[in-house]
C-alpha cells in the first residue's frame, strides 16, 4: 500500500480516537484540516488497514462498521442503549466436535464473539432512574397515605 499523507492521517485518528469509530465519524473529524478528503477515501483506507491487519474491523449487525486501533485479542460488548462499542478482556474457550470442524456442507475459518449489555454510563443513568421512579412512588404513596 503506497504511503500518502491521506492514509497517515486516517490510521493515525483511529490510534487517536480509541472509541471504535465509524467510517463517518472519522470523516467528520477529518474534513474541516482536510477539506479535500472525500468518504470513499475514508472508506477505502479502512478497508485497506483491516485487510493488512494494522487495524480491526468490528462488524456490527444493527449498524455500521466500526474500526479498532487495538490487534491483541479481546471482545467487544455493544451498549444496547447508546450504542457504543467497548473492549472486554475476557478468555472465551469454544469448543467445538471435530465434525463441526470438518465437514462437506462448509468450511469453518474462525469465529466472532459480540457481547451485549449496559455501558457503565448507561448502569449509572438506569440506576439514578430507577431511584427517580422509586422516590415518585414513594411521594405518591406518601401523597395517599395523607389523604385517607
Amino acid at each position: 500500500m503506497k504511503s500518502t499523507k491521506q492514509k497517515e492521517i486516517i490510521l493515525t485518528t483511529v490510534r487517536a480516537m480509541r472509541n471504535h469509530p465509524t467510517a463517518d465519524e472519522i470523516y467528520r473529524k477529518l474534513r474541516e484540516d482536510f477539506p479535500r478528503l472525500s468518504l470513499g477515501t475514508v472508506y477505502r483506507n479502512l478497508n485497506a488497514f483491516a485487510q493488512k491487519g494494522d487495524i480491526r474491523r468490528v462488524t456490527i449487525l444493527s449498524g455500521g462498521d466500526r474500526y479498532d486501533f487495538r490487534m491483541d485479542k479481546h471482545e467487544h460488548m455493544l451498549c444496547e442503549n447508546c450504542g457504543c462499542v467497548i473492549d472486554v478482556e475476557a478468555e472465551v474457550e469454544i469448543k467445538l466436535k471435530e465434525t463441526d470442524i470438518i465437514s462437506d456442507k462448509y468450511t469453518l475459518n474462525g469465529y466472532t464473539l459480540f457481547l451485549h449489555g449496559l455501558c457503565s454510563k448507561c448502569c449509572l443513568d438506569e440506576s439514578k432512574d430507577d431511584n427517580r421512579a422509586g422516590r415518585k412512588k414513594d411521594k405518591q404513596e406518601t401523597a395517599n397515605f395523607i389523604e385517607r
